[in-house]
């Protein structure tokens, strides 16, 4: 993943006026240590996605043909946030291994619909077991209390996150 660029934060403790009390931790350091674990969780499962043939990226596009079926390839962008030339990109990867094809569109003759083949649904197998088995080995590492306590912090996260993406962009008058 090139371009992201992440900085690990120590977490320092800070005393108000060197009187003794409880640490206190900003927003911002617990923010920084989120995505630098993210990131690095991130990139060991797609690492060893891509060991088998398939980065994230690609899983996603493959399991979104496998549930809804044959789809437009601008479908697929606007479902993943991605612009076109991304999505082309995807796909042509996705068709050189034999993952996915396009075929025509019964109902427009000029539309193409992409589809996923027979190896891709056993690629797909592949990529969803690796994927399962390495989210199982970092998060089992939690006790099951805690996982459940990092479901509720990640739903709030979650929930603020949606209300900064979906506020109406501020247009100058």
């Amino acid at each position: 993943m090139s371009g992201i660029n992440v900085r690990l934060v120590s977490v320092r403790r800070v005393r108000q006026c060197g009187a003794e009390g409880p640490v206190m931790i900003t927003p911002e350091q617990v923010g920084e240590r989120y995505l630098a674990v993210h990131h690095r969780m991130f990139r060991a499962v797609n690492d060893e996605m891509n060991g088998c043939g398939l980065s994230m990226a690609r899983t996603k596009v493959l399991r979104r043909l496998h549930e809804q079926g044959p789809t437009r390839q601008h479908v697929l962008a606007a479902d993943f946030g991605l612009s076109p030339h991304s999505i082309t990109d995807l796909v042509d990867g996705l068709e050189r291994l034999g993952l996915a094809e396009r075929r025509p569109d019964p109902t427009d003759r000029r539309a193409k619909l992409v589809a996923i083949t027979d190896a891709g649904e056993a690629g797909l197998d592949v990529a969803t077991a690796t994927r399962e088995r390495l989210l199982k080995q970092v998060f089992g590492a939690l006790s099951e209390a805690d996982r459940a306590t990092l479901l509720r912090l990640l739903d709030s996260l979650d929930e603020a996150a949606q209300g900064l993406i979906s506020a109406p962009a501020m247009v100058p008058a």
